[in-house]
């Protein structure tokens, strides 16, 4: 019979020992790790992708207003994205050989946008929930460019109401009841 404290222990260490920090991963993978700003108040609003020598060599998510940290290797040409007001990304084709070689972007506004080229191993990412976006991005990335990518899926924030808050005064009941 096995003690608990060792089978708590050896799950602990299976856990920790594995890549837990994210979820699936596209691609052959080595090289340094890099993920997107965890937001919390701000949906991804635009995508900066940078494609040279026949691959990705990095990606850029806009939070809001603002451009988070470009990830991945340094050059390429860089295309830019901008969603419309009310739009997210819902689905994602990625294409690997050694290094990502290309990426098709699909939103809810049925809109698509083409990065590199779509050549190699070809995969598809999409939320596990209907009603899920992209919400960030991970992946590895090596002197030449990306060499692995996963998707964050999570549902949008919720739009802040514009009418104001009802308020309820208490009213006396008449008297005699």
């Amino acid at each position: 019979m096995r003690r608990p404290e060792a089978m708590l222990l050896l799950l602990t260490i299976a856990l920790l020992g594995g890549p837990t920090w994210a979820g699936k991963m596209y691609g052959p993978g080595g090289g340094k790790y890099f993920t997107t700003t965890e937001d919390y108040d701000h949906e991804i609003t635009g995508l900066r992708v940078s494609v040279g020598l026949l691959l990705v060599k990095s990606v850029q998510v806009k939070l809001g207003d603002t451009w988070d940290v470009k990830q991945g290797a340094s050059g390429g040409n860089t295309q830019e994205v901008t969603l419309q007001p009310g739009e997210y990304i819902t689905k994602v084709f990625v294409a690997f050989q050694a290094f990502l070689r290309g990426m098709v972007l699909y939103t809810s506004k049925e809109r698509t946008f083409y990065f590199g080229k779509l050549d190699g191993q070809i995969f598809s990412a999409y939320p596990s929930q209907e009603g899920q976006v992209l919400v960030g991005i991970y992946g590895q990335y090596g002197l030449l460019g990306i060499k692995s990518i996963g998707f964050e899926w999570n549902y949008p924030l919720e739009e802040p109401t514009t009418e104001p808050p009802v308020t309820v005064t208490p009213s006396k009941a008449p008297s005699g009841l």
